[in-house]
């Protein structure tokens, strides 16, 4: 061979190999991108030291650093302390096997935890090991990033590999040019190694070129394709008549990477696939490159965690106590239905602003108690007049910060109750003792005013007769109280018998109509016909000579009362009306219980007995008062009392 065919010769060979360099670059630009733009973290480090090589903004933003802090760091300093024990045996396997993977737990720059999960292999480059890691933060999902980090940890090895295979080539392709052969068959054990790669990974992978025709499709997204009746390879096929019934949101996501070069990343319901899919797509620059990672299971937790909120908020919305979640700082972040009908709409308030109306804690507030004992506190408060029982319940939210749950119930009228029940059982009580008290005092009182009336007969006593009259007329009021007592003591009246309420009001008229008018007032009846029922005659002759003396008691000079008796189809109502000054407010909510009294020498005990009888015999007794008059009404009702046929 003459020297101008050698020279030509090692021409087409530089030109070869330049467009080799030129090809290589580009392949090296596309590797360079993903190493960056991937949202895995990797790094290069020295595998003897540790110290950081090269680091991508994933992993620099995952431990809270810029990338040019971490250049200066180890990957020591971002295991945990607790981790360090494992570095040897890690090492270890690193250095028998080539590749390690393993769970570990790494430090921010804040210094908080949190889980991952690496991959880290090791080789040698110009006498120095170096090892390639990619790590990947667990905290959100520790099994489902699994595999595709596993195929991004490869990504970066074979981009780390090929970019110094390429920087190596480029420096000596013209001194040494018979080192071509040796180029490509590194170059292509390179290729080998990421189509294994990417046919190893669960994820669905394929790519596109320029002129829509798809150019690659890794096993996982054959099986998808082919499990929804798309056989055969698609490999050379054209995209969009292959995916034609494909997810439209999918097509035009491939299109805008391809025309505009934009990354997107959605999740989808891909047909095709016949499940959710987390799909990514990247620009490259041979066209575009899809990611298809299936998300049914995630999607399945997601609603499952929907629908139990959904219960939650139901079941704290249409609970009767007033519910707020309270934050460390007194904000409220949540308040069920009850909660705003009571204090306002007050979500992002201060409790103390929402409840109480104050700029400051209130001083007896549980929650900082609760917060440093981690306990549950009850307790009780007064709002408006109110009394509320207060629970108070710490506990962490699903991001970690300490929440506390408050839930107020108003006891207002149980504790009501309760001291209601405890009067009544001391009244009980003192009206069983005045009884028995009773009973004893009225014989000797018998026999004082025996011995009064027959000294009183003397002669010798004529000169102080109206000194006996009034000592007798004392006893007499004396044992009138007394019988009073023994008639409220009564727990139920005996000898029931049939009885006519309307009979008993005409047979008391003459009586009740004399008492009006030696006080120069006037009784009007308004009497309905109604039906017999049984009950003790002499006990509602007694309380119906009760209500009409009060009222007339109540009225002035030349006013008029009137009875009335009522029939319905399920009770009957006896009804005295009077024309007084009507009850002082006061005293209106006390009416009926025993000692209350207006009057001067009254023992207030009437309306207590009134109300005994018409317990016995199964009525209520209901006041209305204003400045005009009272209204007394007594119902009794006819499906509690036994009626004649």
């Amino acid at each position: 061979m003459s020297k101008d065919e050698e020279i030509l010769d090692l021409k087409q060979r530089i030109a070869m190999f330049e467009e080799t360099l030129v090809n290589a670059q580009e392949d090296n630009e596309i590797w360079y991108r993903i190493f960056n733009e991937s949202y895995w973290g990797m790094i290069v480090c020295d595998a003897i030291s540790g110290d950081f090589l090269k680091v991508n903004p994933c992993y620099a933003e995952m431990h809270g650093y810029s990338t040019s802090e971490l250049i200066k760091k180890s990957v020591y300093d971002v295991f945990a302390p607790e981790c360090h024990k494992d570095l040897p045996d890690i090492i270890r396997r690193i250095h028998e096997q080539g590749h390690c993977t393993y769970k570990t737990t790494h430090i921010r720059k804040d210094g908080s935890r949190f889980p991952v999960h690496t991959d880290s292999y090791a080789f040698t480059y110009k006498t120095r090991l170096i090892r390639v890691v990619s790590v990947w933060d667990l905290t959100e999902s520790e099994l489902k990033e699994k595999e595709l980090r596993q195929y991004r940890e490869g990504l970066e090895e074979l981009v780390k590999s090929r970019t110094e295979q390429l920087e190596r080539t480029n420096e000596q392709l013209r001194s040494e040019i018979n080192q071509k052969e040796a180029a490509e068959t590194k170059l292509a054990k390179a290729n080998q190694e990421l189509i294994n790669t990417l046919e190893s990974i669960s994820d669905g992978f394929y790519t596109i070129d320029r002129q829509w025709v798809i150019s690659y499709v890794n096993n996982a997204m054959v099986k998808a394709l082919k499990a929804n009746g798309i056989n055969g390879s698609i490999v050379g096929t054209d995209y969009w008549e292959t995916f034609k019934y494909g997810n439209v949101e999918i097509k035009e996501s491939c299109l805008k990477a391809m025309r505009d070069g934009q990354q997107s990343q959605l999740e989808i319901f891909e047909c095709l696939m016949g499940h959710w899919v987390e799909c990514s797509i990247y620009p490259t620059e041979s066209g575009v490159a899809v990611f298809s990672r299936n998300i049914n299971e995630r999607k399945k937790n997601e609603k499952i965690i929907k629908d139990e909120h959904h219960r939650l908020y139901s079941l704290f919305e249409r609970f009767p106590g007033l519910i707020c979640i309270q934050e460390e700082n007194f904000k409220i972040r949540f308040a069920n239905k009850s909660f705003k009908a009571k204090f306002g709409s007050c979500e992002g308030n201060h409790c103390y602003e929402a409840i109480a109306g104050l700029n400051f804690p209130c001083m007896d507030c549980l929650t900082p108690i609760v917060l440093r004992n981690s306990t549950p506190l009850w307790n009780e408060v007064l709002l408006d007049n109110r009394t509320y029982e207060v629970y108070v319940q710490p506990f962490t939210d699903i991001d970690g910060s300490n929440l506390i749950l408050k839930v107020l119930m108003d006891i207002t009228d149980r504790k009501n109750a309760d001291r209601e029940l405890a009067r009544l059982e001391r009244l009980n009580m003192v009206g069983e003792m005045a009884a028995g008290i009773a009973h004893e005092v009225r014989n000797p009182l018998t026999t004082v005013r025996g011995f009064l009336q027959l000294l009183d007969s003397k002669d010798k006593a004529k000169l102080h007769h109206e000194f006996f009259d009034l000592m007798i007329q004392e006893l007499d009021r004396a044992n009138l109280i007394i019988t009073d007592f023994l008639s409220l003591a009564k727990d139920k009246s005996a000898d029931f018998t049939f009885i006519n309420l309307k009979k008993i009001v005409e047979s008391l008229v003459p009586l009740l109509s004399a008492d009006a008018l030696n006080q120069d007032k006037q009784i009007f009846l308004e009497l309905e016909e109604v039906p017999n029922f049984q009950g003790n005659e002499n006990e509602l002759r007694q309380l119906l000579l009760n209500l009409v003396r009060n009222g007339l008691e109540a009225m002035n000079v030349g006013s008029i009362l009137t009875i009335k008796t009522i029939n319905l189809e399920d009770c009957i109502f006896l009804i005295v009306c009077d024309q007084g000054s009507g009850v002082d407010p006061m005293i209106f909510e006390k009416l009926g219980t025993p000692f209350l009294t207006t009057k001067e020498r009254g023992t207030g005990l009437g309306l207590a007995i009134c109300q005994r009888i018409a317990a016995r015999h199964n009525a209520v007794i209901n006041f209305e008062s204003n400045p005009g008059g009272t209204t007394v009404t007594v119902k009794f009702y006819l499906d509690a009392i036994f009626l004649t046929n």
